[in-house]
């Protein structure tokens, strides 16, 4: 069953493009894929097979008016005259709610070979979007100029989702070998294909031809490109005012096989599944994988940091504290302390036979000491002035 609208939906779907929407045709869990907002489909072909000619006529298929204004400009006359020169988007049907568009493109150089090839590989790996314009190396300065003046750079880049090459029928049948190799070389790059898909393939300007001929370039088509035309080859004329019923299903046919090989080919984005990192999306876990172990280590030191900052601070302090404590200054003490009285001299010269004086230890300066402690000059003018007794505070300091 397709998405959950059931089997008539999907069924009508089928019968009526217009009623598409993408993934209505995959038979997955739509969760794990990425699904577009619209449908892309790619129109490649040499010039003048009558890309332009095909939008017109899918255009009015699937809106079902006969007589609808043509929506892309169609070259007359020798193809060296015009033709599309830019990418040209066309939402199918017209409108917001387009469920899928053709991308109309220039006719692939017949010059250059490697021209072809590298606007293929651009399109397919970097998307398409609208008034892109398509320059080849064999173009001349002023058109160049002229595509680049004009081109669209501000649309939005859409990925191509399908592929349908466009084959010139008359060219097949008269020209030489040359037109055949070119087609069979384009249609066969590997870019074009989507894993095993190759693209579907149209007849055009058959209407120009016989029925027995039109069936023999069918079949040569088919050999020459290695696809079954039955399944993969559709016959459209390339004339608009052809309206038969055959052609209408043809062209319905050619949108079915378009969007049912495009929903079959849907990117796979598991959004819990981590396995497929290494089929894809691996670059980019990887870059997420680095950022979070930076991420992880700038924690961790930030965290070291700041239990050194706490604990080893307050092992500094203790450690302050207890020097504090076992060598006070004399000028602390004093502060925190009450002065003796000064005792007589006969009181001191007593006291001073039963002082308790470590042995050993060597005597201290205190009037050098006192300079060096205090500012020297102010010290030196204190000289005179009443001094603490400084003998009673060697005891106190060693004492207590």
């Amino acid at each position: 069953m397709y998405r959950d609208e059931g089997k008539a939906v999907s069924h009508t779907s089928k019968a009526r493009p217009e009623l598409y929407t993408p993934g209505s045709f995959a038979d997955v869990n739509l969760s794990d894929y990425h699904i577009p907002k619209t449908t892309s489909i790619l129109i490649v072909g040499p010039k003048g097979a009558g890309k332009s000619s095909l939008v017109n006529r899918i255009t009015r298929v699937v809106q079902d008016e006969e007589f609808a204004p043509a929506r892309a400009q169609e070259s007359y006359g020798m193809p060296s005259n015009g033709g599309t020169f830019f990418l040209q988007e066309y939402m199918i049907p017209r409108g917001s709610s387009a469920s899928f568009c053709l991308c109309d493109t220039r006719g692939l150089s017949q010059i250059s070979s490697s021209d072809s090839t590298t606007m293929i590989e651009q399109w397919i790996k970097k998307g398409v979007h609208h008034g892109e314009p398509v320059i080849w190396t064999s173009d001349d300065s002023d058109l160049k100029d002229r595509l680049i003046r004009d081109g669209c750079t501000g649309c939005e880049i859409r990925k191509v989702n399908s592929i349908i090459f466009v084959v010139n029928a008359v060219e097949m049948m008269e020209s030489e070998s040359s037109y055949a190799h070119m087609v069979s070389t384009a249609f066969n790059s590997p870019l074009l294909s989507f894993k095993d898909d190759k693209p579907a393939v149209v007849i055009t300007h058959g209407d120009l031809l016989s029925r027995e001929e039109r069936a023999r370039v069918q079949v040569l088509v088919g050999e020459l490109l290695g696809i079954p035309p039955d399944k993969q080859i559709f016959d459209i004329p390339g004339s608009t005012d052809s309206r038969d019923a055959a052609t209408t299903l043809t062209v319905c046919n050619l949108l079915r096989h378009c969007l049912e090989h495009a929903d079959k080919n849907l990117r796979f984005c598991p959004k819990r599944n981590f396995t497929i990192s290494k089929v894809e999306g691996g670059d980019k876990n990887r870059t997420r994988m680095t950022m979070f172990s930076v991420a992880l280590t700038l924690f961790l030191a930030l965290a070291i940091i700041w239990f050194i900052h706490e604990h080893g601070g307050q092992n500094v302090a203790h450690e302050a504290r207890h020097e504090l404590h076992v060598f006070q200054s004399p000028r602390l003490y004093n502060l925190t302390h009450e002065v003796l009285p000064k005792l007589s001299s006969s009181v001191q010269n007593s006291e001073s036979e039963t002082e308790d004086v470590p042995n050993g230890e060597p005597s201290i300066d205190w009037r050098t000491a006192r300079r060096l402690w205090f500012d020297e000059g102010k010290v030196a003018k204190a000289e005179g002035e009443p001094s603490f007794d400084w003998r009673t505070t060697r005891r106190l300091w060693y004492v207590e």
